[in-house]
């Protein structure tokens, strides 16, 4: 998109909608991830990204090789449109020699763009959440309720994480693991000498995704006015 055609578009919004973008997107970073592994409660996909979002988490990568992710738009409250959300869905039949896996594509993506691959489980040989530093770029794996994390995205993990309990239930629901996961990891990256914010480049893309975004309907009749001046 070019500058003008962006500055004109920007027009068409309030300045306290710009400003808002302006305060959101400073505190917007990639230095933390979230992998969600077949989700299935629409009411818990829909919480992790409303965490994601209020935290300043930019993306989210969605593993749906055995169902459809579906967040309830009650509960994300518009959430996944402020988010960058990347799906890893494996169509194609398992043959002899290949045996398509979506959770090791997602993570050996990651492991390739940097990241520390984290996997929540409750195992023994596991690290507590109070232990985990955030020096290096993180993301964080979450399994689907139930059953947790797969054993393919286990392996492909670097770690395996928990978070303490002391009562007669052995775990949170994914929702809450996520946020008392994510609140702890970005408490200890803002507290540090890190450079986890976006780049100017990232953040000038960013912004310009949400204009598009806010003007829904109106952006193409908009483009068309702006081209026909």
């Amino acid at each position: 998109m070019s500058k003008a055609l962006f500055d004109f578009l920007k027009q068409c919004l309030t300045g306290d909608r710009l400003q808002r973008f302006d305060e959101v997107v400073n505190f917007r970073t990639r230095h933390l991830t979230v992998v969600l592994e077949n989700i299935f409660h629409e009411h818990n996909a829909s919480a992790v990204l409303r965490t994601c979002d209020c935290l300043g988490i930019q993306d989210v990568h969605v593993i749906e090789s055995q169902n459809d992710f579906a967040p309830n738009p009650e509960v994300a409250l518009g959430a996944s449109k402020w988010l960058t959300v990347r799906n890893y869905q494996w169509d194609s039949e398992p043959t002899e020699d290949v045996v398509p896996n979506a959770s090791v594509d997602c993570i050996r993506h990651l492991k390739r763009n940097g990241y520390r691959v984290l996997a929540t489980s409750p195992r023994q040989d596991s690290i507590p959440i109070s232990e985990v530093t955030v020096e290096k770029k993180t993301a964080i794996v979450l399994g689907a309720e139930q059953i947790g994390v797969s054993d393919a995205a286990i392996s492909e993990s670097d770690d395996l994480i928990h978070i303490p309990m002391y009562g007669f239930t052995e775990s949170f629901n994914v929702s809450v693991s996520a946020a008392v996961i994510l609140q702890q990891l970005t408490t200890l990256l803002h507290a540090s000498n890190i450079d986890w914010q976006l780049t100017d480049a990232e953040r000038d893309e960013l912004v310009e995704r949400w204009v598009r975004r806010s003007l829904g309907a109106k952006l193409e009749p908009l483009i068309r006015r702006f081209c026909d001046r």
